[in-house]
């Protein structure tokens, strides 16, 4: 409780440092621990899904490392907003910090896409488009256009950190940001690329999980109405689509709260301290807790846990992974779960 009580500004760091270590340390080992079971347990019928595990698992990778690098603490003033690094980008001076933080919020964006380009992809194969292999690699390279263009942008803008330091000093004189000097930041808060960066924080926040979870339920719908699916089938998409909506929501339940509350300090100038830390711990979260739900979702991974956990009962786990009914493409079988 002391943490809550004590007016040090800087009495949280110590708390997210060590979060940070237990995050990249135990984030890689699940995200790679995943990686293993898609390479060795993923039967020949989930090829093309591989592809898109593929795409989220290295962009959540991507994403672990870039927060353990830079370990930022986002604090507003009132025409600037600084970057607060306490990582190891410190070690090579505040342009590859502030370069870092454009670059993280771009893959957090990419990781938010590369389920919604999963998501399109169960929906086509319910429409029975039948898409080819390059229009798969297609839809995922399209996926991470838009992050791209809201990581470039930034770096157009003229990068005045001796303002930043000087208006956080300033503006918040009960802060002790000695720890951080030198530090990096937007010097204008006003400006169409900081404004655009802040929009695509917001869409990636709410947007995207939104429309996600709005096609998620076309393909249930669907599902439901198509007459040519086994009821077999039905169900192992219904499972399916859960797991898809339970990776679309997870980021909306860990941005909703803190993303919303930057939002309010962006534009009401009302600090909340926990927040300047909690906007990078939270936006990076998901990444920690989603293999959980591939393992538990995709069969083959689940069943291959059990094996391991429970050796003797092996026998008795059901494997549905490699049935394919009829009526739906071989070569993009929907039966990944039980």
């Amino acid at each position: 409780m002391n943490l809550f009580l004590s007016t040090d500004s800087n009495r949280f760091v110590p708390l997210i440092n060590g979060y940070f270590n237990f995050y990249v340390l135990f984030g890689l080992i699940f995200q790679l621990f995943l990686i293993f079971l898609i390479i060795t347990k993923s039967p020949h019928n989930l090829k093309d899904l591989k592809m898109f595990l593929y795409n989220t698992t290295w962009c959540q990778i991507a994403n672990i490392l870039a927060a353990y690098f830079i370990q930022y603490r986002a604090l507003p003033n009132s025409t600037t907003m600084a970057v607060l690094a306490s990582g190891f980008c410190r070690k090579f001076g505040p342009d590859v910090c502030f370069s870092t933080y454009h670059i993280f919020v771009g893959i957090s964006s990419s990781v938010a896409m590369s389920i919604s380009a999963t998501v399109v992809f169960r929906y086509s194969l319910i429409k029975n488009w039948r898409m080819s292999k390059n229009a798969l690699l297609l839809l995922i390279v399209s996926s991470h256009i838009p992050p791209i263009i809201a990581t470039i942008i930034p770096f157009t803008a003229p990068w005045d950190f001796e303002k930043v330091r000087i208006q956080s000093i300033q503006e918040h004189p009960s802060h002790n940001l000695s720890i951080y000097i030198p530090f990096s930041g937007f010097s204008d808060t006003t400006s169409f690329r900081f404004l655009f960066v802040t929009a695509a924080i917001a869409v990636g926040a709410y947007g995207v999980p939104l429309v996600s979870v709005f096609i998620i339920r076309k393909i249930l719908d669907l599902t439901k109405a198509h007459s040519k699916l086994s009821n077999n089938t039905k169900r192992h998409t219904r499972i399916l689509m859960k797991g898809l909506a339970c990776q679309a929501l997870l980021p909306l339940i860990s941005y909703f709260p803190i993303i919303t509350m930057y939002l309010i300090t962006q534009f009401t100038a009302e600090e909340f301290l926990i927040t300047e830390h909690l906007l990078n711990v939270m936006t990076c979260f998901p990444a920690l807790i989603d293999p959980f739900i591939s393992f538990y979702f995709i069969v083959p991974y689940r069943n291959a846990i059990l094996r391991f956990v429970r050796p003797k009962s092996h026998s008795t786990i059901a494997d549905v992974s490699t049935y394919v009914p009829p009526g739906v493409s071989f070569r993009h079988s929907s039966t990944l779960h039980e």
